[in-house]
């Protein structure tokens, strides 16, 4: 049992009393509690409009357009207001994706996979530490993986640039939490997606995830950081199988957070080559038949994704659906909600400008023992915020819970076949783009890679 995890913070009611480095026991004395957080940062733009066939624009003009509409969505201004929300609620671990650098450089001619810009544009992942360092909150950063570092011919500011796109996913700790790094490690999934991007050329999407093993006054815990690919569900589902691998290889607590791309319950039947009926669990179900969805056994949180490239505010905020999770195994939650889910102010107009196109879920986690109830937990009601219905609740194994027997609640939010949400700007889901132009994916097992 994981005896101790740092901080205490309650995530009902976040305030300034969360930033607190001294952690604060448990009523029975026997155990520690802290936070964790995941929140995709949300490039600011459809990274997946550059292999769009509907429009008459060159490769060239639409990387030039993704370009500049990542400028207009003021990455700096919107990390700050992340930075302001993380903060407040000053999680003990954080984990982050679409931690984009983005750069440019002189046109080169060279191949898109061998990229060679070196002027930094932003680069999210030092914007938001530099911010949440300024606030009084710093936070170290522990692992890393690279997912995408692609580098496409540009037309911008009337100029033939190159620009280079790095994507990455992140896990980074509280500065003043008492946390040992024991290892840190970095790996690539072999499921990937092959996305056309003009004539015969091709490149290849590559997800995978940062772990880290930390300590934390003398217990131990595993922590992952994913981010699975959203073009379509098959690549996904496959990645989901191979991260439950990597699981299921690992003793003791664990915990992974991240943008799965796939709601709870959106398995759907479909037909074998026999002609019988079978059902695709889909990422999310792969992954809960071994870990617990710790946002929903401490009931429900609500949609996080996904709001419109222009991030400024619509009539509706467009967080339909939850598909950013804390999954957990050996420890159990004890709260959770979403942040990161009102607008903050435009620096450039001072109109309404969204942190993110994903709000993020902070979640708190225990190693204590549930306290027994007297009542039969399989009939307690919890309301499920994603489709206005209860559920039971039911502890697992872990000392986590299931819901009604089942791994999730139900949507209807999106075709789960395909992918999970139309439009999302970043590297989330584009299914139009899909439809259009009938985007290469491929699951690739590269045997004998490391």
């Amino acid at each position: 049992m994981l005896g101790a995890l740092g901080a205490g913070a309650s995530l009902r009611g976040v305030g300034t009393a969360a930033a607190t480095a001294i952690p604060e026991r448990d009523a029975d004395g026997t155990a520690l509690t802290t936070t964790v957080a995941t929140q995709n940062l949300g490039l600011g733009a459809g990274f997946l409009s550059i292999a769009s066939d509907d429009s008459d624009a060159s490769i060239p003009e639409r990387v030039g357009s993704l370009y500049n509409t990542v400028r207009a969505s003021e990455p700096h201004a919107r990390l700050a207001a992340l930075a302001d929300e993380l903060a407040r609620a000053s999680p003990t671990i954080l984990g982050v994706q679409e931690a984009a650098v983005v750069r440019r450089g002189p046109r080169s001619g060279g191949a898109p996979t061998d990229p060679d810009a070196e002027s930094v544009v932003f680069d999210f992942l030092a914007i938001l530490r530099e911010a949440l360092a300024d606030r009084g909150t710093p936070y170290r950063l522990i692992a890393t993986t690279t997912n995408v570092d692609l580098e496409l011919p540009a037309r911008a500011d009337g100029n033939r640039i190159d620009v280079r796109l790095t994507d990455r996913d992140a896990l980074l700790v509280r500065g003043d939490a008492d946390v040992e790094v024991e290892s840190a490690a970095a790996a690539t999934y072999d499921a990937s997606v092959t996305l056309p991007i003009g004539g015969d050329r091709t490149v290849e999407i590559e997800r995978g995830y940062a772990r880290a093993d930390l300590r934390f006054e003398g217990a131990s815990v595993t922590v992952l950081s994913t981010h699975l690919a959203s073009g379509l569900k098959s690549v996904r589902t496959e990645q989901a199988r191979e991260l439950a691998e990597t699981v299921e290889s690992l003793s003791g607590p664990l915990v992974v957070l991240g943008d799965l791309n796939d709601p709870p319950d959106a398995a759907v039947p479909t037909a074998t080559p026999d002609g019988n009926e079978s059902t695709d669990a889909g990422a999310y179900g792969v992954l809960t038949g071994t870990l617990t969805d710790a946002a929903r056994a401490a009931g429900v949180t609500g949609g996080t994704c996904c709001r419109p490239s222009s991030l400024r505010p619509p009539d509706e905020d467009g967080l339909t659906q939850r598909i950013d999770h804390v999954l957990v195994r050996g420890v159990r939650a004890t709260s959770a909600e979403r942040f990161a889910v009102e607008p903050t102010e435009s620096a450039s107009d001072g109109s309404g400008l969204f942190p993110s196109d994903h709000a993020g879920v902070l979640v708190g986690v225990t190693s204590a023992p549930a306290t027994p109830s007297t009542a039969d937990p399989s009939e307690s009601p919890v309301t499920d915020e994603d489709t206005g219905g209860t559920r039971g609740i039911a502890t697992g194994d872990d000392g986590g819970a299931t819901v009604g027997g089942a791994t999730g609640d139900s949507t209807t939010d999106a075709d789960p076949g395909t992918t999970t949400a139309t439009g999302t700007p970043g590297f989330g889901p584009l299914s139009a783009l899909v439809a259009v132009v009938g985007l290469s994916v491929a699951s690739i097992r590269r045997l004998g890679r490391d």
